[in-house]
């Protein structure tokens, strides 16, 4: 089972291009988090510590990203988190991996203008039409409905 997240954070440098061996599209990048509290003694906001994330956006959504998403920009990052131990030599370490299901700017100090990608949609199948069932003169007068004459019931 996967934990499902949403950060808000920076990204951390520009968002890479990857491919799987399938040709599929991948936008890579890292998104750093950070915890601001307001220190009551003092009156002063402190900084908490910075957590990293790696993000990957699939397909359609990895294109979106890399052609809207940059450096240094505050995002928001919805999707399944990953907790990973690694080691490498004399260094091991956990590092937090998040398959974006969405990414988008966080609005909060900016704004920005929505370009929608064009679809393709699947023409409908063609099937002959089925004609309306006859509405029942009985139930149609005890219930105070009934359709206009020439109308179906919908």
């Amino acid at each position: 089972m996967k934990d499902h997240i949403t950060i808000v954070g920076n990204v951390g440098a520009e968002p890479e291009l990857r491919r799987l061996a399938d040709g599929t599209t991948i936008a890579a990048l890292r998104v750093a988090t950070q915890d601001r509290h307001l220190d009551t003694k003092s009156g002063e906001w402190v900084d908490g510590a910075t957590s990293w994330y790696d993000v990957s956006a699939f397909r359609g959504l990895g294109e979106n990203v890399l052609a809207s998403i940059r450096r240094g920009q505050r995002v928001i990052v919805s999707g399944a988190l990953t907790i990973r131990r690694w080691e490498n030599g004399d260094r091991s370490g956990t590092s937090a991996e998040i398959v974006a299901a969405a990414i988008g700017p966080e609005l909060k100090f900016g704004t920005t203008v929505f370009t929608g990608r064009p679809t393709v949609k699947t023409p409908a199948p063609t099937s002959p039409e089925t004609p309306a069932e006859p509405v029942d003169a009985t139930v149609a007068s005890s219930s105070g409905w009934a359709p206009a004459p020439g109308e179906g019931p919908f």
